[in-house]
């Protein structure tokens, strides 16, 4: 192990007009357990990626030292958001890709995964996608993708704020375990769990400047305190408000397993009610279906019109839309008092920041810009997911405050969370127990940690042959094509391909989605060579010539993208750079951006739902669709700069040989594949020679 080690330390991203971090001298001995505390936006998400010598030079000025790690996996650094750590189409890929970047043999990467998988206490099995769990689920997994490097000093960055009270409990006590003899760094707002197992309590003010460090129980008592849990109110009476929204007799399933079931609750006007419950039990899908954007198996929901209604999601990022934290304020049709609008700005603390871009704040600034946004439309109904996640003591009672604020103007607010504090501001607490569907029905069973394939939703015969094959059936099928000259020959020339497609696709909506941009591009080269080739201008002999280039361009196009449109990105670079030995570097990060890119779907939903939800347009508008796609462009880009940290926190940076955690066996069945790839290239010109 070696000293962390920040001398003289400025840094200054390109999107902001100061420093975030300004002259920082920081010393941590190897070993040492370091708790790092500060305001939200102090800089201490920035103070713990300089520390794993993870700042992008390409992204912001550096002045100072900030040595990097000595060897790949030397630092493990878990990102605020857990979202932006997943690299990987299945759990246990996500845990392996860490120690296949340290080139360790299969064996062992398999004993690192599973031991790291358990000590974050991850309740999913290996086969499930990351993308698919609970945030909370996804908070347990990054961690482990960090446990699993064997790091010398871990660097965590809030790594239980989206866990109930036990689930971090426990954590935190598999943190503990995992650190001993290691260096602990970890960034927290909630500081009381951790003073008693840290060496050492860092306080960061403006511009991550130390105002405090030293014994971590003596620097604590000397800091604000935070303010005492109120005492829960008793449930209020059902009279004393109008009913504003409701859910009765509620049933939900997801992969096949009840996910709610016959629920029944009442929100009334100036009442707030918390769902609370483990992580993966099912509070976002309840607010989905409150909110319209699920519909119930069963049951009934009842809400007010969409113009009183306001959401704050549990990724805020996903609602902005404006370019400054103002604008964004003032961004829905039904938010329109610009006194209100300062106001917020003001009681939230980020008056100062009114002309900032949105996506340049901290987590904890973000979230409090989405909370008022919500608030300046004045609604009756405000449904908020996590809404105290990243917030600093002052911030959370100011927070808090607002929330108050509504409720006394007659809002109805309904909030998942684990936050004992807002819970114990709650009217009605309702509980889901889990664990369901959504962590996976593992109950008490301990989930399969063996690292296998993706697995599929229906099996079929391409899955057998392995992908380099299927690679060699389109790149052979394409140099085929080239014999077709005539369209007698063009159309017999498709006949194989079509009596092989229905073994290379999972549906016909799928085969057909796939085929289509192929069938009208032919369309398109057949009408251009019959308008303007060489035979007369839209002549038989014309239609003919264009008969030929649209079954050429088809035979040329087709087989490939049946063919690979099978494929799983994994199990390709599996292939690619297990048994071909390509640069490792650039497959897996090909995989990576593939296994993203598979989600956007995903995240386009989340967009719009955002948009529509707070009136800016609806599903099918001009206006709301060019504001998602260029969202969806920009979260996009962010997506993949936050991924590559993410990678080269588990040492894909330093990473100069890698090992793959699953081999890309040959089997019988590529000698067959292989036997079609060789009929498609000479079956065009036996296709030719047969029609004369």
């Amino acid at each position: 192990m070696t000293d962390l080690s920040l001398r003289g330390l400025t840094w200054q991203p390109y999107t902001r007009a100061e420093p975030t971090v300004l002259d920082l001298d920081l010393e941590i001995p190897a070993g040492q357990r370091v708790l790092l505390a500060g305001a939200s936006g102090s800089g201490k998400s920035t103070v713990l990626r300089a520390l794993a010598g993870l700042l992008d030079e390409e992204t912001g000025e550096l002045t100072g030292s900030a040595p990097g790690p000595a060897r790949p996996g030397e630092r493990g650094l878990l990102l605020q958001n857990p979202l932006d750590a997943l690299v990987a189409a299945t759990v246990g890929r996500e845990a392996a890709f860490g120690p296949e970047n340290a080139a360790l043999p299969r064996a062992e990467i398999q004993a690192r995964t599973t031991a790291a998988l358990d000590a974050a206490l991850v309740d999913l099995p290996s086969d499930r996608a990351p993308l698919d769990a609970s945030g909370g689920q996804q908070q347990r997994l990054a961690l482990a993708g960090s446990l699993a490097l064997d790091p010398s000093a871990l660097l965590l960055d809030e790594p239980t704020s989206m866990l109930d009270e036990a689930t971090a409990a426990a954590v935190r006590e598999s943190i503990l375990a995992t650190a001993a003899g290691r260096t602990l760094v970890v960034a927290e707002h909630r500081l009381a769990p951790w003073l008693d197992h840290v060496e050492r309590l860092i306080v960061l003010g403006e511009q991550a400047q130390i105002v405090a460090d030293g014994p971590p129980h003596e620097i604590a008592a000397g800091m604000t305190a935070s303010p005492a849990a109120p005492t829960r109110s008793a449930p209020r009476a059902q009279h004393e408000g109008a009913v504003i929204a409701a859910l009765r007799g509620i049933d939900a399933q997801r992969g096949g397993l009840a996910v709610l079931d016959d629920l029944t609750l009442e929100l009334r006007s100036g009442e707030l009610c918390v769902i609370t419950g483990p992580s993966g039990s099912g509070k976002t899908t309840l607010l989905r279906m409150l909110l319209g954007l699920t519909a119930p198996s069963a049951g009934s929901v009842e809400r007010p019109a969409p113009e009183h209604v306001a959401f704050v999601p549990q990724n805020p990022e996903h609602s902005f839309v404006a370019g400054s934290v103002r604008e964004e304020v003032l961004a829905s049709p039904w938010a329109r008092d610009e006194q209100l609008a300062d106001q917020l700005l003001e009681r939230a603390g980020l008056s100062d920041l009114a002309q900032a871009n949105p996506h340049t704040l901290s987590g904890g600034e973000q979230r409090r810009l989405a909370i008022i946004a919500a608030l300046a439309q004045k609604p009756r109904l405000l449904v908020l997911d996590e809404p105290t996640v990243g917030l600093d003591a002052a911030r959370h009672a100011a927070v808090l405050e607002l929330l108050a604020a509504a409720r006394a103007e007659g809002c109805a607010v309904m909030a998942a969370t684990h936050d004992l504090e807002l819970i114990a501001q709650g009217d009605v607490e309702h509980r889901l127990s889990g664990p369901d569907a959504e962590d996976g029905g593992s109950g008490s069973k301990s989930p399969d940690r063996t690292i296998g394939p993706v697995p599929r939703a229906r099996t079929i015969p391409a899955d057998a042959l392995n992908p380099l094959v299927l690679s060699l059936i389109g790149i052979l099928a394409a140099i085929g094509s080239f014999a077709v000259q005539s369209w007698q020959g063009g159309l017999l020339a498709l006949l194989p391909i079509v009596l092989l497609a229905p073994l290379a696709v999972r549906s016909v909506r799928g085969g057909l989605l796939r085929l289509t941009p192929i069938l009208l591009s032919a369309a398109g080269l057949a009408w251009t060579s019959a308008l303007l080739g060489d035979a007369p201008s839209l002549s038989a002999e014309a239609w003919l010539l264009g008969a030929k280039e649209a079954a050429r361009i088809t035979v040329f196009v087709a087989p490939g993208v049946l063919a690979l449109g099978s494929v799983d990105p994994t199990a390709l670079g599996d292939a690619l750079g297990g048994r071909l030995r390509m640069p490792a570097r650039m497959i897996a990060a090909s995989v990576a951006g593939l296994v993203r890119a598979g989600h956007l779907g995903r995240q386009w939903e989340i967009i719009t739902h955002a948009r529509v939800l707070r009136g800016i347009g609806t599903r099918t508008s001009p206006r709301m669709l060019a504001g998602a796609t260029l969202a969806l462009l920009v979260d996009a880009l962010r997506g993949a700069q936050q991924q590559a940290l993410a990678m080269d926190s588990r040492g894909f940076a330093t990473a100069t040989t890698r090992t793959w955690a699953l081999p890309s066996p040959l089997r019988r069945a590529d000698l067959l594949g292989v036997t079609i790839a060789l009929g498609l290239a000479v079956w065009p010109l036996l296709a030719e020679m047969l029609v004369g």
